[in-house]
């Protein structure tokens, strides 16, 4: 089993990954089944359960996603410092003023924990694979837990029933060359300024399964355009604008996103055959419709053309 370049740039930067992590970038046989799709797909649903937990700035349960922090000293650190007046805890310490740092006792875990977003920072800007540092960057958000201007939903922690299938592209795909199957129907989920954010299928395979077609923010973490979604609707919703397909329904009408997994569209489609591997190569023995050559830019130019003509 070779090393994944994620893989091993962290070992390489003493930032050793969660053993379970590491096989499924790695591409372990046990992750590449024809329900996980791939290790690449399984090392996404491995971080969509901290990116659906709300964060605390007092556990250390997102420093999970690496093999040997002690977490329990960690916690007790982060609340240590919480007193003293830095209320993110640990996260985000090379930003923490010096005096804050001097009421401490200088220990190597500070240290250590102060230069983690730099180290892991130096890793992504030394990847090569755009893949790899598409997942570098969720993998960085969910240590920042930052508030950048990116529309933000509520997450959702508890797992719905709408599941992650890597079968789930076989519909957003046909979506993308503007093919709805009959009896199905596609909701375009706007932001305040009117710009499409989700593209969400209806009698579709499992329905309230949604695509980004541009970044949200779940929990403070930024998912990317090809990130799959469930949704889940507040229960006063806003009055419905149609569209060909379906509706037109802005964010607010969204009581909960969870992130799912990265879909084979997040990624160009030259590439999406190193980073997708048997994923890619199930699409194709399917027959589902160009895999190899849709773009996630051909769903945001559908999710534009329901809007223009939408009434």
């Amino acid at each position: 089993m070779v090393a994944h370049e994620i893989t091993q740039s962290f070992h390489d930067a003493k930032l050793p990954l969660n053993k379970k992590l590491a096989e499924m970038l790695d591409e372990h046989f046990s992750h590449c089944t024809e329900r996980r799709g791939c290790g690449f797909t399984q090392s996404t649903r491995f971080l969509s359960d901290f990116i659906n937990s709300p964060p605390d700035n007092l556990s250390a349960n997102d420093l999970k996603i690496f093999s040997d922090f002690p977490l329990s000293q960690i916690e007790d650190l982060a609340l240590q410092l919480t007193h003293a007046g830095w209320q993110p805890g640990w996260r985000n310490l090379d930003k923490a003023p010096a005096n804050i740092l001097r009421m401490l006792d200088s220990n190597s875990l500070l240290l250590e924990l102060k230069d983690l977003i730099p180290r892991v920072r130096l890793v992504s800007q030394k990847l090569r694979l755009s893949e790899s540092r598409l997942f570098v960057a969720l993998l960085l958000g969910v240590l920042l837990r930052d508030a950048r201007r990116i529309p933000s939903v509520k997450g959702m922690p508890l797992k719905p029933e709408i599941g992650s299938c890597s079968q789930a592209e076989e519909f957003f795909l046909e979506i993308a060359h503007s093919r709805v199957r009959r009896g199905g129907q596609v909701n375009v989920v706007v932001d305040k300024s009117g710009r499409p954010v989700l593209l969400e299928k209806i009698n579709l395979g499992e329905s309230h399964s949604a695509v980004v077609v541009s970044p949200i923010r779940i929990f403070g973490v930024t998912i990317p355009a090809g990130g799959l979604c469930a949704l889940r609707y507040t229960q006063e919703m806003s009055p419905q604008v149609n569209s060909p397909h379906g509706y037109v329904l802005p964010l607010s009408d969204i009581a909960e996103a969870r992130f799912l997994r990265l879909t084979t569209l997040a990624v160009p489609p030259e590439d999406r055959a190193r980073a997708f591997s048997q994923q890619l190569s199930a699409q194709i023995q399917s027959q589902m419709l160009s895999p190899t050559t849709t773009t996630i830019e051909q769903l945001l130019e559908f999710s534009l053309n329901e809007l223009s003509d939408s009434g």
